[in-house]
Order: structure tokens, then C-alpha cells, then sequence
């Protein structure tokens, strides 16, 4: 219990030593090697001078915007004279779909190749012309909205210099954000000889992500139609796939693939925000309890549909626009939703702890990428996001919540099946007991009901016969026996409605002060002359001076009858013996017989309702199988016990004890 309790504070301690932990992973390696070794050039009189670069091997050159460049012009080799610079100081005043830039560059004369990357501000259609050759392009430079494919934010091509120049010309496009048009681009300069590529290019790491969260999405959709059919497992192995959208298009990956153009990357690009959002919302719905997180729940998913609307029915210059509005309408209500979550999980279980840790190391990367990218922490190397890993860790952390949900399900599933299936035998077995109790009544009340109608037919006829004198002997020898066989049916019928009254909760003590000696004589005396069919003898022991009983004599007289009846049915020209004595507060009361006796296993279900043994000598079964289980309702219901001592082949002794008043 202590652990569950403190179980919230490990989590947020786990998550921001693990978001310190990929802090460190990611961004070590250019805090001590400060990163890629780059000289800076600037532009003096027009001329990009890197002849002084003597070791390429451990440097390269970064050339910034020049002094001037060509707006809303797409400036070609052969038309160079035809269109006049234009200052770059005047980039933020003349606002250009798309522009022009001009590179001449020097460098040593030695025919080396060089790689050329540029990098610029959003995504662009790009194109490369050296020395009046194309020898690069992605997408598809236009001068007007429709002719223009977007492609990526960089482009790397390779040159070779003549005469140790290079004259490098940079078309580039951008109609699709409303806040700027095409953006001016910064040159990296690179000996392609001595060029070390790194250990993995943006794109790898792309297909890498890309394909451990599609595997994720799989495995998962394999778990939802195979295994348990959880929602939350659906919608994130859903969210898994836009989160696997969004680093296709995000690492560039996109760009090896031919699933779409680059306009519809662009659009891709948010709609993959909307769906990883409705996704995730969905998923984490599972954990809103409270209407507070329901109505969170509920916005973010509305929200994210109406600007999802806005994707695909309205124009990129608008979506872009409003893009901030929704970016607002995120933050807040995914830090009043994970509030709310951490609020709520106070103690969380194992599962909960899993999405709560999944969650935290997001949010804490997100906040860590917004701090390093405005710079608050100082951190002057290469930016290096840790979001992408920490939405690794997000997607590891839900499934394993996931697996542990959806085995807790099956492990639900089962019990409950193997619950299903005992009661299913049980009642199966009720159903059975039920039609032989059925069989048995009505052969139990044929018996009386026989016996009966033949004494009363007899009877007429004696009446009928005219000129001969009633035999009135003969007629009170049957009248008793019609009288001890309605009373013996009268008994049967009452064992049925007092079961029925006990599983209804009708069945009452009228519970007086009482002796046992009165009770056992005349319940002896009123029934056993009909009980005793099988010409056994009684005998009765009852100790002297025994207390009173605070109880229903009627039913305690019941119970006497009831174990009377059993020792009769099973034995033959045999010894039937009452007891009565006191043992410390109680009265314990014995019924034994010497009879056929009744086997360990038969012992075991004797109370049970419906229950019943063959009669003396085998044969069909016989009895209503209530007599024992009622009298344990009623010896229970008086605060005392009953119990059952039998050898079989020697007899049966039948216990039940009263309290004393």
C-alpha cells in the first residue's frame, strides 16, 4: 500500500531522469566535440573566397545570404543580364513567393568535387544550376501557386569547379504558408572527398522510427482482432500509424517513398497533428473518469475535427494561418488533461503507471525541445530535438500498458468463462436433482393418494351393500388409515412450501419457551404409528431435569419427524432409538438407527436440497430429498447444529443441539 502511494512521485522521478538521460544521449555527443567544424564565409565584392580553406578534411565552409538576391524571379544562366539584384536588406519589405539567390564561389584549382547543401526556413521546391548545369532540384519551382510542387527544406547536390569558380544559381518557391513567402538560403560548402557522413542520415533515422511504430500499430491490431477486442488498444495502434505519418513526412523519408506528391506531404504534414491528437484522445479516454476530463476529452477531439475541416476544405495560406490558434488550443487543454490524469491516478496501478510515464517523458521532451529552441538553457551547439526519441519511449510505455490491460482482460475472460462453466454444471446438475425431485413427489404422493382412494372404495361399497349390517370395526380400521395417509401427504406437501417460504426469506420462528421431553413424546406419539412401515421398534431416552428452549416447538417437532421419517425409510425390523441430553448450554438431541447406514461420499451432499438415497433394500429412490436440508434451515435458524455419524452396514446417527434458555 505504501508503494502504491508513492508510486506517482517514482513516475514523475523516473520520467525527468529519463528526459535528462536522452538530453544527454542526444546532445552530448556536439557538446564535446562542439559539433561540425564550419568556417563561416561572407561575401567581399561579390565573390564567395574559400581558396584560403587548406584541410577540407576537417572543416567546411557556410556561406549566409549574400548581399543581394533576385525576388519573384526564377533566374536561369542565360538570362542573368536581364534582371537587376535587389539589396537583401529589403528581403523583409518585398515579400516573394519565390526568388532567386547567386553564389560565386573561389575556390583552390584543383577540379575537387564539392557537395552543396542548401538549408532554408520551411519547405520549399527547390533548384541548382553551377556554371550553367542543373545539377539539382527537389520539387518544382513555379512562378505561380499551381506550378509549384513543394518539396523539403535543404537540397544537396554535388559540383565540380572550372577554372577554380563556381558560379551557383538557387531558385526556390514557397506558396504555401500565409506568413512568409520563399525564404533566403544558407550555402554549406563540403569536399565531397573528405565528406564524412554521419552514422545514420535524417532519412534512416526516419525509416527507423517510421518502422518501429508501424510494427507497434501492427502488433497491436493483431492484439485487438485476435486477442481482446479493446478499444484502447484500436486507437492507439491507430495513433501509432499517424505518429509513424508524421515522422515519414518530418524525417524526409517521405521523399524516398511514392505514396504521394509534395502538396500533399504538405498537407499530410498537419493533417497528421489532427489524427494523432483525435487518436490519442480517444485512447486516453479510457482514463477521463470525472466529467472534468470527459469535457476535456470531448474539446480536443471537437477542436482537432474542425481544424481537420479546415485541412481539407480550405486553402494552405488559411490552414497555416490559423495554425497558432489551434497550437494555443493544444497546449492548454493537453496541460489541463495530463493535470487532470495525474490528478486523478493518484495511486495509480501498473497500467495506469505505464501511460502516466509515457506521458510525462513527452511532455518533459516537449517543454525540454521549447526551452532549447528559444534558447533559455544557452545551449550554443547543434539543436538536437529529443522529442522523436521521447515519442519512442511515449509508444514502448503505452503498449506495455496496453499488454498488461489486455492480459488482464483475458485473464478476466477466463475466469469468467470457467465461472460460467461451473455454474453451468451447477445448474445443470439443479436441473437434474429438480426432475428427480419431480419423479420422486409424485410418486410419494401417489403413494398416500393410492392408499387412500382404496380405503374410501372399500368403505362405499361396504355402505352400498343393502341388507347387511355396517361393519363399523372395519370402517374406523380404514378411516385411520385414510387419516395417517393424509397426514403423511400433509407432511410431504408442507416440506415443499417450507422450502419455497426459506429461499424467499418467508419463513419465521415463532420461538416460546418449551421443553424437549413434550416435544419428542408427541411428535412420536401424533406420527410415528403412520412413519413406521417397515415394523421397527422405538426407543426413547430422555435425560431427566432438562432446561426449557426458547423455541418453535412446531418446527423443532418437524425436525424429530423429519429424522424419524429417514430412520424408518432405511431400516428394517430394526432399532430405532431418541435421545435427549444436555451438554454444557446446549440440548443435543439424537435420532440413530441400525439401519443400512449411508457411505462417506453420500454424507457429504446429505443437506443439499433434493437430495436423496435408494431406499432399504435398493430399489426405485425414493423420499423428496428437503426433509434434511430443512431441517438444517430450521436446527441453523434456533442458533444451534446439525450432523450426521454413520458407519455403512451398521446404522446412522443423526445430532442436532439447541441452546438452553
Amino acid at each position: 500500500m505504501v508503494g502504491e502511494k508513492h508510486r506517482l512521485v517514482m513516475i514523475i522521478f523516473a520520467a525527468l531522469f529519463t528526459t535528462l538521460a536522452l538530453m544527454l544521449l542526444v546532445r552530448l555527443p556536439g557538446m564535446i566535440n562542439g559539433g561540425p567544424k564550419s568556417k563561416i564565409v561572407t561575401e567581399k565584392t561579390g565573390i564567395y573566397d574559400l581558396t584560403e580553406i587548406n584541410n577540407w578534411e576537417e572543416a567546411n565552409a557556410t556561406l549566409p545570404p549574400g548581399s543581394t538576391y533576385y525576388p519573384n524571379t526564377l533566374l536561369t544562366p542565360g538570362v542573368l543580364e536581364l534582371n537587376a539584384p535587389v539589396s537583401t536588406d529589403q528581403y523583409d519589405a518585398l515579400r516573394a513567393d519565390y526568388l532567386s539567390q547567386r553564389f560565386m564561389v573561389a575556390v583552390p584549382n584543383n577540379n575537387d568535387v564539392y557537395t552543396l547543401t542548401f538549408r532554408l526556413s520551411g519547405r520549399h521546391a527547390l533548384r541548382v544550376f553551377v556554371n550553367g548545369k542543373m545539377v539539382g532540384q527537389e520539387g518544382e519551382p513555379g512562378a505561380t501557386k499551381q506550378d509549384t510542387e513543394v518539396w523539403e527544406n535543404n537540397l544537396t547536390c554535388y559540383a565540380v569547379p572550372v577554372d577554380g569558380k563556381m558560379d551557383i544559381i538557387l531558385q526556390s518557391a514557397q506558396f504555401y504558408h500565409f506568413r512568409s513567402g520563399a525564404r533566403l538560403a544558407e550555402l554549406t560548402i563540403q569536399n565531397a572527398a573528405n565528406g564524412k557522413a554521419d552514422a545514420l542520415t535524417e532519412k534512416e533515422k526516419g525509416f527507423f522510427v517510421m518502422g518501429g511504430l508501424i510494427c507497434a500499430a501492427v502488433l497491436l491490431l493483431w492484439m485487438y482482432l485476435l486477442m481482446a477486442h479493446t478499444k484502447a488498444t484500436f486507437y492507439f495502434a491507430l495513433a501509432c500509424l499517424s505518429m509513424a505519418l508524421r515522422e515519414c513526412i518530418q524525417s524526409q523519408a517521405w521523399t524516398e517513398l511514392c505514396f504521394f506528391t509534395g502538396n500533399v506531404s504538405f498537407l499530410m504534414e498537419y493533417m497528421s497533428v489532427v489524427l494523432l491528437t483525435i487518436f490519442l484522445s480517444l485512447y486516453l479516454g479510457q482514463y477521463a473518469e470525472g466529467r472534468f476530463l470527459t469535457i476535456v476529452q470531448y474539446v480536443v477531439i471537437l477542436g482537432s475535427l474542425i481544424y481537420g475541416g479546415c485541412l481539407l476544405l480550405g486553402d494552405s495560406v488559411f490552414y497555416t494561418s490559423i495554425l497558432k490558434y489551434y497550437q494555443a488550443f493544444l497546449v492548454v487543454c493537453i496541460v489541463l488533461g495530463v493535470s487532470g490524469l495525474f490528478g486523478n491516478m493518484h495511486c495509480p496501478t501498473r497500467e495506469e503507471a505505464s501511460v502516466l510515464y509515457g506521458i510525462a517523458v513527452f511532455y518533459l521532451a516537449a517543454i525540454s525541445d521549447i526551452l532549447l529552441y528559444n534558447n533559455f538553457l544557452g545551449y550554443q551547439h547543434p539543436k538536437t530535438p529529443i522529442s522523436e526519441a521521447a515519442m519512442l519511449i511515449f509508444m514502448l510505455a503505452q503498449t506495455v500498458s496496453l499488454f498488461m490491460m489486455n492480459n488482464r482482460l483475458l485473464t478476466e475472460a477466463k475466469e469468467a468463462e470457467h465461472k460460467l462453466a461451473v455454474e453451468k454444471d451447477a445448474l445443470e446438475g439443479l436441473n437434474r436433482l429438480k426432475t428427480e425431485f419431480l419423479g420422486n413427489v409424485s410418486h410419494e404422493l401417489k403413494t398416500p393418494l393410492t392408499v387412500m382412494s382404496g380405503y374410501a372404495q372399500t368403505t362405499r361399497q361396504m355402505a352400498e351393500q343393502e341388507g347387511e349390517l355396517l361393519d363399523n370395526a372395519a370402517v374406523i380400521r380404514r378411516m385411520k388409515h385414510i387419516s395417517s395417509e393424509a397426514e403423511r401427504l400433509s407432511l410431504m406437501v408442507g416440506q415443499v412450501l417450507d422450502v419455497t417460504r426459506m429461499e424467499e426469506g418467508c419463513m419465521t420462528m415463532e420461538k416460546r419457551p418449551c421443553h424437549m421431553d413434550e416435544i419428542i413424546y408427541e411428535a412420536v406419539e401424533t406420527h410415528y404409528p403412520m412413519l413406521n412401515k417397515n415394523a421397527n421398534r422405538l426407543e426413547i431416552h430422555i435425560e431427566p431435569g432438562l432446561s426449557s428452549l426458547n423455541a418453535d416447538p412446531i418446527r423443532i417437532s418437524q425436525v424429530i419427524v423429519n429424522l424419524i421419517s429417514n430412520a424408518v425409510r432405511f431400516t428394517s425390523n430394526g432399532l430405532i432409538t431418541i435421545s435427549a441430553e444436555a451438554k454444557e448450554t446446549d440440548i443435543v438431541v439424537c435420532v440413530a438407527d441400525n439401519g443400512s447406514g449411508i457411505n462417506e461420499e453420500q454424507r457429504f451432499h446429505l443437506f443439499q436440497r433434493y437430495y436423496h438415497k435408494e431406499k432399504i433394500g435398493g430399489g426405485q429412490n425414493t423420499g423428496t430429498g428437503l426433509g434434511l436440508y430443512i431441517c438444517k434451515n430450521i436446527v441453523e435458524q434456533h442458533g444451534g447444529s446439525i450432523w450426521i455419524e454413520s458407519i455403512e452396514g451398521v446404522g446412522t446417527s443423526v445430532f442436532f443441539s439447541l441452546p438452553m434458555c
